[in-house]
């Protein structure tokens, strides 16, 4: 949970530095938080036009 904290405040490049993670990890952890959280798994925006 206080990585994603710090995803909600910080870039990737900072949050791989604060948690000695990987900067490809940090960015699929973001892309799939984001996937989560706007519910893009079961959404499209762009066939909702």
């Amino acid at each position: 949970m206080h990585e994603l904290a710090l995803l909600l405040k910080h870039s990737n490049e900072e949050v791989a530095r604060l948690t000695g993670r990987a900067m490809e990890e940090v960015e699929q952890y973001r892309l799939r938080n984001n996937i989560e959280r706007n519910c893009w798994d079961r959404f499209d925006p762009e066939r909702a036009i």
